[in-house]
């Protein structure tokens, strides 16, 4: 009988053993992360971005500028500028939209001129800045 047979097997020092790790017994948590914005209400959103101007400025002024942070900014205060409502522009008719009367008699004189002269009454109120209805009304008070 042979020794080695009987006796156990002895390891090898440079044989490679495999070895599978066992799972912990307590699950791993879930990384938690922070809702998305679309899913945030209208107060929440603009909660966050009260906090997002704080801590920018907070960091603005303790750690002072980076180029990075002056881009942020910029692109911040450019997109918050289009939020803002802003009043309906004025626009040209209004400012031609003022009666006949309101002219100074030199002006009417003017108008009348270019007419008897034979501009187009379009050309004379668009140099004059008037509506055709006060070209009309200056010509009316001449005839």
């Amino acid at each position: 009988m042979s020794h080695k047979a009987s006796s156990p097997r002895t390891p090898d020092l440079f044989e490679y053993t495999l070895t599978i790790p066992t799972p912990s017994s307590e699950p791993t948590p879930a990384p938690v992360r922070p809702p998305t914005l679309a899913s945030l209400s209208d107060v929440q959103l603009a909660q966050q971005l009260g906090q997002v101007v704080e801590d920018m400025q907070r960091r603005l002024e303790r750690k002072g500028t980076r180029p990075e942070r002056e881009i942020a900014v910029q692109q911040a205060r450019s997109s918050l500028d289009r939020l803002v409502p802003r009043p309906a522009k004025q626009t040209r008719s209004s400012r031609s939209a003022k009666p006949a009367l309101t002219l100074q008699e030199g002006q009417r004189k003017a108008v009348r001129a270019a007419l008897v002269a034979g501009v187009a009454p379009a050309q004379v109120a668009k140099h004059f800045g008037l509506s055709l209805a006060a070209i009309d009304k200056v010509l009316a008070e001449a005839g």
